[in-house]
Protein backbone atom coordinates (compact mmCIF):
# COMPACT_ATOMS: atom_id res chain seq x y z
CA UNK A 1 0.00 0.00 0.00
CA UNK A 2 2.58 2.59 0.93
CA UNK A 3 4.69 1.92 -2.61
CA UNK A 4 0.90 2.87 -4.47
CA UNK A 5 1.06 5.88 -2.48
CA UNK A 6 4.57 7.06 -3.21
CA UNK A 7 3.80 5.71 -6.84
CA UNK A 8 0.75 8.29 -6.90
CA UNK A 9 2.72 11.35 -5.61
CA UNK A 10 5.14 10.83 -8.02
CA UNK A 11 2.95 10.93 -10.78
CA UNK A 12 1.33 13.86 -9.34
CA UNK A 13 3.99 15.88 -8.96
CA UNK A 14 5.97 15.40 -12.60
CA UNK A 15 2.49 16.07 -13.62
CA UNK A 16 2.45 19.57 -11.91
CA UNK A 17 6.00 20.19 -12.86
CA UNK A 18 5.01 19.28 -16.58
CA UNK A 19 1.63 21.19 -16.50
CA UNK A 20 4.07 24.64 -14.71
CA UNK A 21 6.31 24.44 -17.55
CA UNK A 22 3.35 23.91 -20.43
CA UNK A 23 1.97 27.25 -18.49
CA UNK A 24 5.62 29.31 -18.65
CA UNK A 25 6.16 28.04 -22.15
CA UNK A 26 3.03 29.31 -23.02
CA UNK A 27 3.38 32.84 -21.41
CA UNK A 28 6.95 32.90 -22.97
CA UNK A 29 5.09 31.71 -26.47
CA UNK A 30 2.50 34.25 -26.09
CA UNK A 31 4.71 37.28 -25.14
CA UNK A 32 7.35 36.60 -28.21
CA UNK A 33 3.67 36.76 -30.37
CA UNK A 34 2.84 40.09 -28.78
CA UNK A 35 6.50 41.59 -29.68
CA UNK A 36 6.83 40.18 -33.14
CA UNK A 37 3.20 41.38 -34.02
CA UNK A 38 4.18 44.84 -32.31
CA UNK A 39 7.87 44.82 -34.22
CA UNK A 40 6.04 44.02 -38.23
CA UNK A 41 3.19 46.71 -36.97
CA UNK A 42 6.11 49.36 -37.47
CA UNK A 43 7.00 48.93 -40.65
CA UNK A 44 4.94 49.25 -43.19
CA UNK A 45 6.81 48.02 -45.71
CA UNK A 46 6.55 43.85 -44.47
CA UNK A 47 2.99 43.25 -46.32
CA UNK A 48 0.27 41.37 -45.09
CA UNK A 49 1.79 38.60 -48.01
CA UNK A 50 4.96 38.53 -46.06
CA UNK A 51 3.62 38.55 -42.14
CA UNK A 52 1.48 35.20 -43.44
CA UNK A 53 3.69 33.09 -42.86
CA UNK A 54 5.28 33.93 -39.77
CA UNK A 55 1.62 34.41 -38.11
CA UNK A 56 0.86 30.67 -39.63
CA UNK A 57 4.46 29.41 -38.10
CA UNK A 58 3.45 31.03 -34.39
CA UNK A 59 -0.19 29.66 -34.67
CA UNK A 60 1.29 26.12 -35.98
CA UNK A 61 3.54 26.22 -32.65
CA UNK A 62 0.96 27.10 -30.79
CA UNK A 63 -1.15 24.81 -31.76
CA UNK A 64 1.21 21.61 -31.82
CA UNK A 65 2.07 22.44 -28.49
CA UNK A 66 -1.21 22.16 -26.99
CA UNK A 67 -1.82 18.93 -28.68
CA UNK A 68 1.45 17.52 -26.80
CA UNK A 69 0.27 18.79 -23.49
CA UNK A 70 -3.03 16.83 -24.33
CA UNK A 71 -1.53 13.80 -25.30
CA UNK A 72 1.01 14.16 -21.94
CA UNK A 73 -2.05 14.49 -19.82
CA UNK A 74 -3.77 11.69 -21.27
CA UNK A 75 -0.38 9.24 -20.52
CA UNK A 76 -1.02 10.89 -16.32
CA UNK A 77 -4.48 9.83 -16.61
CA UNK A 78 -3.91 7.02 -18.21
CA UNK A 79 -1.23 6.02 -15.29
CA UNK A 80 -3.08 7.09 -12.64
CA UNK A 81 -5.74 5.05 -13.66
CA UNK A 82 -3.09 2.37 -13.57
CA UNK A 83 -1.96 3.18 -9.92
CA UNK A 84 -6.10 2.87 -8.68
CA UNK A 85 -6.34 -0.52 -9.63
CA UNK A 86 -5.31 -3.62 -7.32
Amino acid sequence: MEIQQITKQMIGFRRMMFNNTCNAFNVIQDNSTSMMNGFLKQFPWITEDARKPLNDSMTFFKHTGNNYQKIVDEGYNYLEKMTDTK
